[in-house]
């Protein structure tokens, strides 16, 4: 039996994230060669607690194509993401829509299925719970029926939107996160770990 507190430990070895995440003042996030770094506000802080839960609740580790199904699984299943969680899910779904459609898509369905920490639960009286009794609790994974018209037409118009907040953020707040990073880099200020948003 594992529990989602045992899940989230896991998570935190493979993706070689901590709690210091919840906590640091800036956030880095390597982009291949490069990092992007931006500040740790608090309407992140909020949400990425239950963002790592999620990461936990469905198995999607904290690469590239992880970060874009788990984006894809929160905004299908929507709840309280605040404007940070929403905006950095919506960058997030749409590197997944670009890079790995398939898999966005099928997570983005999932998601539609069930609910996420996003909701009003809460997930401290959940820790020590079996992770798939948390699941059938949640209603992740309990519908296994193919997509659905209207799951797909709801994927289609997000996908839509993520799109262009990415195309926006590229020459917006994109270049913003490189200066900062190369900033970084330069004066070796440590940010703590790397974002796993």
């Amino acid at each position: 039996m594992t529990t989602l507190h045992q899940a989230l430990q896991s998570y935190f070895e493979t993706s070689g994230f901590d709690e210091a995440t919840y906590t640091d003042t800036w956030v880095d996030v390597p982009l291949g060669p490069l990092r992007l770094r931006f500040p740790n506000v608090e309407a992140r802080r909020r949400v990425v607690w239950r963002h790592d839960l999620d990461h936990a609740l469905t198995g999607y580790d904290a690469s590239l194509a992880g970060e874009g199904e788990i984006s894809a699984f929160e905004v299908a299943g929507g709840g309280d993401l605040g404007w940070a969680g929403l905006g950095l899910d919506l960058l997030g779904f749409a590197g997944g829509v670009v890079r790995h459609p398939v898999r966005t898509f099928r997570a983005f369905v999932r998601g539609s299925r069930g609910r996420n920490f996003h909701h009003a639960i809460d997930p401290h009286t959940l820790l020590h719970t079996d992770l798939e009794t948390v699941r059938q609790a949640l209603g992740v994974d309990t519908d296994t029926a193919p997509p659905r018209l209207r799951e797909c037409a709801r994927f289609v118009a997000w996908a839509l939107v993520a799109l262009i907040v990415g195309v926006l953020s590229l020459f917006t707040v994109a270049p913003l996160m490189l200066v900062g990073g190369v900033f970084a880099t330069v004066t070796s200020a440590p940010a703590g770990n790397p974002a796993p948003d």
